[in-house]
């Protein structure tokens, strides 16, 4: 199962078109405002989560009445809207992509972050993706496929301490048993120089984004 997330945050309608011609989802939750960018991309969502104190009650009733499944939450609670979202798509055990989790307030953005880390402790895949970047977390060993991604530069932060014992194969800029430490810039705007490239560190968690400029 592939799960999409629209959440509330910045919206390119040119580039959500574009995106979902290219990828198709089993199952769809749109987070608060996001409902007002699946209307407008002529999308109806599995499943509507939210305080919906920026969109209103508008329309929610309608859903109900087509078999979209609302859950609506005080404003004055514990958890965001993106991440109610992002246990629900947990629950269901799909790769899930996040549309429109960033611009804006920077808060929400690295909340955003966060959150795919109750993703990733659950074993599931998730990326928060715009028309520049795609940001995912890794806490094992993996490669990266140059024709899987168009952007030109990838950069790595680590998530939660230092990530030890770094390894870089493949890359313009490669690393060979590197502590990479909160703190540094020293993994950032690296580039792909081979069809596939190599990541593996002795432990950690790392940030990994996908970027191009805007």
């Amino acid at each position: 199962m592939k799960i999409l997330i629209i959440t509330g945050g910045k919206f390119n309608e040119k580039f959500a078109v574009s995106f979902l011609e290219k990828n198709k989802y089993d199952y769809i939750i749109c987070v608060d405002n996001g409902i007002t960018y699946a209307e407008k991309l002529g999308i109806v969502p599995d499943m509507l989560v939210g305080d919906f104190d920026t969109r209103g009650d508008k329309g929610l009733l309608e859903y109900e009445k087509k078999g979209v499944t609302v859950r609506r939450y005080i404003a004055e609670k514990d958890d965001t809207d993106t991440e109610i979202a992002i246990r629900e798509a947990v629950i269901r055990g799909g790769a899930t992509d996040i549309l429109c989790g960033t611009g804006g307030r920077i808060d929400h953005l690295l909340a955003n972050i966060h959150n795919l880390k109750i993703a990733l402790d659950s074993g599931v895949e998730a990326r928060i993706i715009d028309e520049c970047n795609v940001i995912y977390l890794k806490k094992d060993d993996f490669i990266v496929n140059k024709s899987q991604y168009t952007h030109k530069y990838i950069s790595f932060l680590p998530f939660c301490g230092t990530v030890k014992g770094l390894k870089l194969k493949g890359f313009k800029y490669s690393q060979d048993n590197y502590d990479l430490k909160p703190g540094t810039s020293r993994c950032i705007s690296n580039e792909i120089s081979d069809g596939e490239a190599y990541v593996s560190f002795e432990s950690g968690c790392l940030i990994v984004i996908h970027s191009s400029d805007g």
